[in-house]
Protein backbone atom coordinates (compact mmCIF):
# COMPACT_ATOMS: atom_id res chain seq x y z
CA UNK A 1 0.00 0.00 0.00
CA UNK A 2 1.48 3.29 -1.69
CA UNK A 3 0.72 6.04 0.97
CA UNK A 4 1.93 8.92 -1.41
CA UNK A 5 4.52 9.14 -4.65
CA UNK A 6 4.11 12.40 -6.58
CA UNK A 7 5.69 11.69 -9.68
CA UNK A 8 3.10 9.07 -10.08
CA UNK A 9 0.25 10.68 -8.85
CA UNK A 10 -0.84 7.86 -7.14
CA UNK A 11 -3.68 7.80 -4.57
CA UNK A 12 -3.45 7.20 -0.94
CA UNK A 13 -4.00 3.91 -0.13
CA UNK A 14 -3.07 2.51 -3.71
CA UNK A 15 -2.43 -1.08 -3.89
CA UNK A 16 1.16 -2.75 -5.30
CA UNK A 17 2.59 -5.67 -5.65
CA UNK A 18 6.30 -5.74 -4.82
CA UNK A 19 8.26 -8.19 -7.40
CA UNK A 20 11.65 -7.46 -6.35
CA UNK A 21 14.04 -5.60 -3.88
CA UNK A 22 17.08 -3.62 -5.13
CA UNK A 23 19.16 -4.23 -2.10
CA UNK A 24 21.78 -0.93 -1.58
CA UNK A 25 25.08 -2.13 -1.35
CA UNK A 26 25.60 0.56 1.29
CA UNK A 27 23.73 -1.52 3.77
CA UNK A 28 24.72 -5.27 3.15
CA UNK A 29 23.10 -7.19 5.81
CA UNK A 30 23.58 -9.20 8.76
CA UNK A 31 22.87 -13.03 8.25
CA UNK A 32 20.52 -14.14 10.96
CA UNK A 33 20.01 -17.30 9.50
CA UNK A 34 20.03 -19.75 6.56
CA UNK A 35 17.25 -17.88 5.27
CA UNK A 36 17.28 -14.25 6.71
CA UNK A 37 19.31 -11.23 6.26
CA UNK A 38 18.82 -7.78 8.26
CA UNK A 39 19.82 -5.04 6.50
CA UNK A 40 19.99 -1.74 7.97
CA UNK A 41 19.14 0.79 5.32
CA UNK A 42 16.31 1.19 3.01
CA UNK A 43 16.69 -0.47 -0.53
CA UNK A 44 17.88 0.78 -3.36
CA UNK A 45 14.61 0.76 -4.63
CA UNK A 46 11.31 -1.72 -5.01
CA UNK A 47 10.03 -3.20 -8.40
CA UNK A 48 6.19 -2.68 -7.76
CA UNK A 49 3.23 -3.66 -10.36
CA UNK A 50 -0.44 -3.40 -10.33
CA UNK A 51 -3.59 -3.19 -12.56
CA UNK A 52 -2.92 0.42 -12.82
CA UNK A 53 0.41 0.07 -14.03
CA UNK A 54 -0.14 -3.12 -16.71
CA UNK A 55 0.12 -0.23 -19.60
CA UNK A 56 3.56 1.54 -18.37
CA UNK A 57 6.38 0.76 -19.82
CA UNK A 58 9.63 2.20 -18.95
CA UNK A 59 12.85 1.55 -20.61
CA UNK A 60 14.98 -0.98 -19.08
CA UNK A 61 12.66 -2.27 -16.86
CA UNK A 62 9.92 -4.53 -17.23
CA UNK A 63 6.26 -4.05 -18.38
CA UNK A 64 4.36 -2.90 -16.65
CA UNK A 65 6.27 -1.57 -13.56
CA UNK A 66 7.48 0.88 -11.44
CA UNK A 67 10.28 1.54 -9.82
CA UNK A 68 10.11 2.98 -6.06
CA UNK A 69 13.35 4.55 -5.14
CA UNK A 70 14.05 5.93 -1.78
CA UNK A 71 13.67 10.00 -0.85
CA UNK A 72 15.01 12.29 1.62
CA UNK A 73 13.27 14.65 3.95
CA UNK A 74 15.23 17.08 6.09
CA UNK A 75 13.94 18.37 9.10
CA UNK A 76 16.06 21.93 9.98
CA UNK A 77 16.34 22.69 13.61
CA UNK A 78 14.31 25.91 14.85
CA UNK A 79 13.45 27.97 17.48
CA UNK A 80 10.49 27.26 18.28
CA UNK A 81 10.85 22.96 18.91
CA UNK A 82 13.31 23.55 21.87
CA UNK A 83 13.44 19.67 22.20
CA UNK A 84 15.35 20.03 19.06
CA UNK A 85 18.54 20.32 19.37
CA UNK A 86 20.07 19.35 15.48
CA UNK A 87 19.18 19.30 11.92
CA UNK A 88 17.32 15.88 11.66
CA UNK A 89 17.57 13.73 7.56
CA UNK A 90 15.38 10.94 7.03
CA UNK A 91 15.63 8.53 3.90
CA UNK A 92 13.40 5.86 3.31
CA UNK A 93 10.68 4.43 0.78
CA UNK A 94 7.73 6.65 0.61
CA UNK A 95 5.43 3.36 1.47
CA UNK A 96 3.65 1.99 3.86
CA UNK A 97 3.66 -2.02 4.36
CA UNK A 98 -0.16 -3.23 3.85
CA UNK A 99 -0.32 -5.26 7.05
CA UNK A 100 -2.45 -2.42 8.69
CA UNK A 101 -4.87 -0.05 6.85
CA UNK A 102 -8.00 1.75 8.17
CA UNK A 103 -11.69 0.25 7.64
CA UNK A 104 -11.37 3.32 5.15
CA UNK A 105 -8.83 1.57 3.07
CA UNK A 106 -10.27 -1.34 1.87
CA UNK A 107 -14.06 0.14 1.57
CA UNK A 108 -15.31 -2.08 -1.79
CA UNK A 109 -12.45 -4.43 -0.89
CA UNK A 110 -12.60 -8.47 -0.24
CA UNK A 111 -10.51 -10.17 1.75
CA UNK A 112 -9.68 -13.55 2.48
CA UNK A 113 -8.35 -13.04 6.43
CA UNK A 114 -8.62 -9.94 8.29
CA UNK A 115 -7.33 -9.09 12.24
CA UNK A 116 -9.49 -6.31 13.76
CA UNK A 117 -9.24 -3.81 16.60
CA UNK A 118 -13.10 -3.15 17.03
CA UNK A 119 -12.15 -0.03 19.10
CA UNK A 120 -12.85 3.71 18.80
CA UNK A 121 -9.89 6.11 18.32
CA UNK A 122 -10.47 8.05 21.43
CA UNK A 123 -10.42 7.27 25.14
CA UNK A 124 -13.11 7.52 27.47
CA UNK A 125 -12.77 7.78 31.39
CA UNK A 126 -15.16 4.68 32.83
CA UNK A 127 -15.02 4.39 36.47
CA UNK A 128 -11.76 5.86 36.60
CA UNK A 129 -9.84 4.13 33.66
CA UNK A 130 -8.51 5.53 30.34
CA UNK A 131 -10.72 3.12 27.65
CA UNK A 132 -10.51 3.25 24.07
CA UNK A 133 -14.23 4.63 22.99
CA UNK A 134 -16.98 2.82 21.12
CA UNK A 135 -16.46 1.78 17.68
CA UNK A 136 -18.16 3.77 15.14
CA UNK A 137 -21.28 2.04 13.57
CA UNK A 138 -20.53 2.76 10.36
CA UNK A 139 -16.94 1.36 10.85
CA UNK A 140 -17.99 -1.19 12.32
CA UNK A 141 -19.86 -2.57 9.45
CA UNK A 142 -17.17 -1.80 6.75
CA UNK A 143 -14.47 -3.75 9.62
CA UNK A 144 -16.96 -7.07 10.17
CA UNK A 145 -17.71 -7.21 5.92
CA UNK A 146 -14.77 -7.36 4.45
CA UNK A 147 -13.95 -10.94 5.05
CA UNK A 148 -15.38 -13.67 2.67
CA UNK A 149 -16.45 -15.56 5.74
CA UNK A 150 -16.65 -15.60 9.55
CA UNK A 151 -13.86 -18.04 9.65
CA UNK A 152 -11.71 -15.04 7.79
CA UNK A 153 -12.30 -12.50 10.86
CA UNK A 154 -9.73 -12.65 13.92
CA UNK A 155 -10.46 -10.37 16.86
CA UNK A 156 -7.72 -8.77 18.50
CA UNK A 157 -9.29 -8.01 21.47
CA UNK A 158 -12.46 -8.94 23.42
CA UNK A 159 -15.76 -7.28 22.35
CA UNK A 160 -17.40 -5.10 24.38
CA UNK A 161 -21.16 -4.80 24.71
CA UNK A 162 -20.96 -0.96 24.05
CA UNK A 163 -19.25 -1.88 21.01
CA UNK A 164 -21.81 -3.45 19.41
CA UNK A 165 -24.85 -1.97 21.22
CA UNK A 166 -25.33 1.87 21.37
CA UNK A 167 -26.23 3.59 24.94
CA UNK A 168 -29.04 5.75 22.93
CA UNK A 169 -30.48 3.10 21.23
CA UNK A 170 -33.75 1.33 22.83
CA UNK A 171 -33.38 -2.72 23.25
CA UNK A 172 -35.18 -5.31 22.24
CA UNK A 173 -38.35 -6.14 24.53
Amino acid sequence: MLTSYQGLKLVNGATYRALDVILDKAYPGHRVSADTILHFGPPAGILLAAETTKNFNFVGMPPGTILLTPLSSKLDCVKRRPWQQHDVTRRGLPCTAAFACTDYKVQGRTLERVALELRGTKTTNVRGEGTPSQCDPYSLYVELSRSRSLEGIMLLSKVRERDIISPGLPKEP
